[in-house]
């Protein structure tokens, strides 16, 4: 009977390092010649004096080799099955940040705006991932998306955008704002401040949004 082969743990990191180097040192093939000559110099009271010209190291990669077999090790390593994708929820920064983010396609767009030192948005963050894990895109270990979602996620980091988020009228947080993506720069439908039922707030307002009630 096969068997499924277990991809290597965060534990294994550092075995992981030493096998890269070991495969990479295998395709890397050094090669000295020596063209070595001596000069000689003029004649001191003590002795005869030479300079030798030292050796030169021509060092040779093999480009094509060490590019497929990095190339397949790490292709191993990477893994689409379910349990190991994790949402992908994108880092927003300032205006430019915003527009380009909501420009990527028309999908609705939930948007968390948080403070790295507000207690409510750590306790939120876990269901905000938990919520882009379900309805988001899924992505593997390289960032491709695997698993397309019917939602695109994002989060803006409040105290290094204090100008975007004033501008986009934010006054307390956590919040989730709501979009519409498009070409055109997208278009701000509602916005949800998190409460302990923040995740049932934001599903019956999606749930509208779906049938209809606000996407025309």
């Amino acid at each position: 009977m096969m068997t499924k082969q277990t991809l290597p743990s965060c534990s294994n990191r550092t075995l992981l390092l030493l096998s890269i180097i070991t495969i990479f040192s295998s395709i890397v093939q050094i090669e000295s010649f020596s063209d070595a000559s001596v000069l000689p110099t003029k004649s001191s009271k003590h002795a005869n004096i030479n300079i030798i010209k030292p050796a030169k190291t021509h060092i040779t990669v093999a480009a094509k080799n060490a590019d497929s077999r990095l190339n397949a090790f790490f292709s191993d390593l990477i893994s689409d099955d379910d349990e190991d994708l994790r949402p992908r929820i994108d880092t927003i920064a300032k205006q430019q940040g915003l527009e380009n983010f909501l420009k990527v396609d028309d999908r609705l767009c939930l948007i968390k705006i948080y403070a790295p030192f507000c207690k409510a948005c750590k306790a939120f963050g876990v269901k905000f991932r938990r919520l882009a894990s379900e309805k988001g895109d899924r992505m593997n270990s390289a960032g491709h998306v695997v698993h397309p979602g019917i939602i695109r996620f994002g989060e803006i980091e409040y105290s290094s955008n204090i100008k975007l988020c004033r501008a986009l009228s934010v006054k307390k947080f956590p919040i989730v704002l709501l979009y519409r993506g498009g070409a055109d720069g997208g278009e701000r439908l509602s916005e949800i401040f998190c409460r302990s039922n923040a995740v049932e707030d934001i599903l019956v307002e999606l749930d509208q949004l779906m049938v209809g009630g606000k996407q025309n």
